[in-house]
């Protein structure tokens, strides 16, 4: 349920400051005229049904909206309105469809999925999907997330997923889910997630590929500075190749996170819980200053990357990793966004870091992640081992 910061509001004021708010940030005025009819229309049917006021933004109240007006690009309109009415702590919400609707800890668990670092967009739907139907399944077997037993969560896997190709991939997900519910909500007396248990992989892909020096250097030197989206670019580039960072811990990175006097990048959240201060070499460091003074739109929002477009949205960990896919193809580098984070990985083990700083700057939970990333220099790795 969306719930208003005030007991009653004016919708129409509320319309009016967004129209003002598209105005003053140069969206065309065609644009502005279909925000304004649609939201026009919603003022019009909460009038005719006089929906109350806590009830004004709730998915039900959208839904019977879209079925009554058929406004066109209506879903579009009004989740553009939603964001701004968050944005100004107006309304707290979730952006979800009624009929996409899952229950407020699942909803929490997703957000902060995607904080730590862990949803790239085809992860994030995969997820999503897994516990809308564990949620269906508890609703249907009348059982509440405070009486949870590994014996309901075996029972929902067999019964929803046993039989599919895809069934490690849902385990994987619930393990994910029932760890944030016992250590983040505090909801139960164990960590469900050491429970459950998914079978060993026999057959793995090859090992991650990584660039060598000189296709780094071939990397870098294709960036250009010419354009506000070639100096987002090299920022971005640069910080995957001198961090290991993820795409989407890159897409979260915000100002506060960066000390310039330092030089230095904090990851308070990210994959497996584990903060972290990584150093950032001058060219990197000058990278970033000159996005921020030569191309990042001057708006009050605090995350460091933005879309270069009204309304200057936070850009997402997809564009992240197209941006560095497109440099990649443009300078002829093979591989993929990952590959920076596996060289990354394997510099360290060249420059003689032991593998438990590895696995410390990596951000991952066990060795043998880390050893999986590292076991593209057999020789070498060979070596780290029997010393450590």
């Amino acid at each position: 349920m969306i719930r208003l910061t005030k007991d009653a509001c004016d919708i129409s004021i509320l319309i009016s400051d967004y129209l003002c708010f598209l105005i003053d940030r140069n969206i065309t005025s065609d644009t502005i005229d279909t925000h304004e009819k649609v939201l026009q229309l919603f003022h019009r049917f909460i009038t005719e049904n006089a929906i109350e006021t806590h009830l004004i933004f709730s998915p039900e109240v959208f839904d019977q909206f879209y079925r009554d007006f058929h406004p066109k690009n209506g879903r579009a309109v009004m989740n553009g309105f939603l964001r701004f009415l968050k944005k100004e702590n107006i309304v707290y919400f979730d952006l979800i469809e009624s009929n996409d609707y899952i229950c407020d800890i699942f909803s929490d668990y997703l957000r902060f999925f995607q904080r730590c670092g862990s949803a790239q967009h085809h992860r994030h739907l995969q997820v999503k999907s897994t516990l809308k139907a564990f949620n269906q399944f508890l609703l249907s077997n009348q059982v509440s997330l405070t009486h949870l037993n590994i014996e309901i969560i075996d029972r929902f896997l067999f019964e929803t997923y046993q039989a599919k190709k895809s069934a490690d991939i849902h385990r994987s997900a619930m393990r994910g889910f029932l760890r944030y519910l016992y250590h983040e909500a505090g909801i139960g007396d164990k960590d469900l997630s050491n429970l459950l248990i998914i079978a060993p992989v026999t057959n793995h892909d090859k090992p991650p590929k990584f660039l060598r020096h000189n296709e780094i250097k071939k990397l870098l030197d294709a960036t250009s500075v010419s354009t506000d989206s070639e100096l987002r670019t090299n920022a971005i580039v640069r910080i995957a190749v001198t961090t290991g960072m993820r795409p989407a811990e890159i897409a979260n990175i915000f100002l506060d996170d960066i000390s310039f006097k330092d030089s230095l990048l904090t990851i308070p959240v990210r994959k497996g819980k584990n903060p972290l201060t990584l150093p950032l070499p001058d060219h990197t460091i000058k990278a970033i200053a000159a996005y921020i003074i030569g191309a990042r739109p001057e708006i009050n929002e605090r995350t460091l990357f933005l879309s270069l477009k009204p309304p200057y949205w936070p850009v997402s960990s997809d564009l992240v990793k197209h941006l560095i896919s497109k440099l990649m193809k443009k300078a002829g580098v093979p591989g993929t966004p990952y590959s920076l984070r596996h060289s990354f990985a394997q510099n360290m083990l060249a420059s003689g870091a032991s593998i438990f700083d590895i696995k410390d700057m990596m951000g991952h939970d066990v060795l043998k992640t880390t050893g999986r990333y590292l076991s593209i220099d057999t020789q070498l790795m060979r070596k780290v081992f029997w010393d450590e």
